[in-house]
């Protein structure tokens, strides 16, 4: 009797015992899962949302070309006498360039003026004489005659002297020469060339959806591998009014202000013609999650990250117009494949 009840006065004690091993073993467990919860938290790069200005543009791939350009050449074939250029100077239009033997012509027209004075002296003569002779007056209208022939011939004369000597049609730099002096040279032989490149002309073409967007005006800027880091500004100039048909593409041409001559004819171009601005809420393109169809951020709200739907407006390089969240928030652009709604996150910096 006496050893079962010392027994029953001994259970309670244990009891007792036990609650208070279990409660030491499991406050202070529980008290480092919460501290290593909060270890946990994710690091995670952020960017502040804001309106910005972007243009929406057309892109393509151009061809520089001179606003004019021409092969200087001869008219006549004869030997140059003079030459009065040298390889890329810079001329002005009516500027004298080459000279050809014209020696023939000048002795030609010489000859015709005398020709003509002493016929128009004659035509004087008969004038005269017709007033009072009715004989001279047949004679009269022959020497007019006369006189208008030599007249003629003498400025078709001149007119070929004055094309022995060879000028600049316009302002523009000129090529290589191409011939020397005493050279035998025929007509349309090229001498040299000349350039106007103050305009530079940049022909592309767009896809036949752009055409209802294009209007004559619109601001284009192009880029050079010779000048990667400056960009030009044109403006489109021209529009083609036929389609290709084997390409369903428009050619368009830009006209770009080349005062310091640094396009060229010739150079190949990226092309980027402003289609419109937009103002909108601009994320950068790595901040989107797409899930089938659809497009979510991460919104950083006091530590947290919730997940929100976004509809795309238009991409840009790197960044992407969205609407659908607001100005000023949070949105996580590295660290987004280690963390899900409702994850803690820390900021870097």
């Amino acid at each position: 009797m006496r050893a079962n009840q010392s027994g029953k006065a001994l259970f309670p004690t244990l009891i007792l015992m036990l609650i208070a091993l279990c409660g030491y073993l499991y406050f202070p467990a529980t008290q480092g899962e919460q501290s290593n919860r909060a270890s946990r938290a994710v690091e995670v790069s952020v960017h502040t949302v804001t309106p910005q200005h972007r243009a929406v543009t057309a892109e393509a791939i151009g061809s520089a070309r001179a606003n004019q350009a021409v092969d200087i050449t001869s008219s006549h074939s004869d030997y140059i006498s003079d030459i009065l250029f040298s390889d890329g100077q810079s001329v002005t239009r009516g500027q004298k360039l080459a000279q050809l033997n014209n020696k023939e012509e000048l002795l030609a027209v010489k000859e015709l003026t005398i020709n003509l004075k002493e016929q128009q002296r004659q035509l004087t003569r008969l004038t005269e004489l017709a007033k009072t002779q009715s004989a001279a007056r047949s004679q009269l209208d022959a020497q007019r005659s006369t006189v208008e022939a030599l007249s003629t011939q003498l400025q078709a004369t001149k007119l070929k002297l004055s094309e022995m000597t060879i000028y600049a049609p316009f302002d523009g730099v000129l090529g290589k020469r191409l011939v020397s002096i005493g050279s035998y040279v025929k007509d349309n032989t090229p001498l040299t060339t000349l350039d106007d490149i103050n305009t530079i002309k940049v022909d592309f073409q767009l896809p036949e959806k752009y055409l209802a967007k294009l209007t004559l005006g619109m601001k284009t800027s192009v880029v050079s591998d010779a000048y990667q880091q400056q960009l030009f500004w044109g403006h489109i100039s021209h529009i083609d009014p036929r389609i290709d048909e084997s390409t369903r593409s428009i050619q368009v041409t830009a006209s770009f202000d080349n005062a310091e001559n640094h396009l060229r004819p010739g150079m190949l171009l990226n092309v980027a013609v402003q289609l419109q601005q937009v103002n909108a809420l601009m994320v950068p393109e790595k901040s989107l999650i797409p899930r089938q169809d659809k497009h979510f951020v991460y919104i950083v709200e006091d530590n947290k990250v919730k997940q929100q739907q976004i509809t795309l407006l238009n991409r840009f390089s790197g960044w992407v117009a969205v609407k659908g969240i607001e100005s000023g928030q949070l949105v996580v652009t590295e660290g987004t494949t280690k963390i899900r709604s409702g994850s803690q996150v820390t900021v870097k910096g």
